[in-house]
């Protein structure tokens, strides 16, 4: 089973001038990929109001209300353990996960540590089996943490440019086809919640994990209206 610590969100989007209001959040998008692949699920979660600023194909959410921060819970033996948040609301305790594999969205935590570089020191880094970021969240990590990922997967998503995955020391690039759609909300969350799906089928064959969530991700913004 997955077990899935993430956030909803009310999300409040201007896009060229016009604002919308729609359900969102880490926690929406991945259990969308996990009941559509009819995979066991259970989302821990709170919810938070994010505010979305669409402009030159940018995107910058900035969270309206406090979350509580609550230590990861109710985690068995063989459970698969995912992790995405909107900050860090979802405390990592080494303690909790002993031996399963922790797949890690660290956008949540990054926007934290900008404004708390000793969350960068906690002791948990070295106990994610798989970390995904973005091209500008990577600047913000440590070299330490950069290196000990490479070793074993870490995943950075760079929009239409492609897909760089680091596993075993090893550097694989991986295409994406250029997709026109009315945002890309949500699409680094259906990548991840789509990467882990296929990694629970398939096991540790990380070029048909990629190139199934790139596949499904493209297919999501292609049904995004323009």
């Amino acid at each position: 089973m997955i077990k899935l610590f993430s956030t909803y969100t009310k999300d409040i989007i201007t896009n060229n001038g016009n604002e919308v209001i729609k359900d969102g959040g880490p926690a929406l998008f991945m259990k969308n990929v996990f009941s559509k692949n009819d995979i066991e699920y259970k989302i821990y979660a709170q919810e938070a109001i994010v505010k979305i600023v669409v402009k030159d194909g940018d995107e910058k959410g900035v969270l309206q209300n406090s979350l509580n921060k609550k230590i990861l819970q109710d985690i068995n033996k063989d459970d698969v353990v995912a992790i995405s948040t909107v900050s860090n609301e979802w405390i990592f305790d080494p303690n909790a996960v002993k031996e399963n594999k922790v797949f890690l969205d660290a956008q949540g935590y990054i926007r934290y540590a900008k404004e708390n570089p000793y969350f960068f020191e906690e002791n948990f880094w070295d106990d994610i089996f798989c970390l995904k970021v973005n091209e500008q969240e990577l600047k913000y990590l440590p070299h330490n943490i950069i290196d000990n990922q490479k070793a074993k997967c870490l995943i950075v998503t760079k929009g239409n440019i492609g897909v760089d995955v680091y596993t075993k020391n090893k550097k694989i690039f991986f295409n994406v086809d250029r997709i026109e759609s009315s945002d890309t909300i949500g699409a680094g969350d259906t990548f991840f919640a789509n990467f882990i799906v296929s990694f629970i089928k398939m096991g540790d064959t990380m070029e048909k994990n990629i190139n199934f969530a790139i596949n499904e991700t493209e297919e999501f913004l292609l049904n995004k209206k323009l």
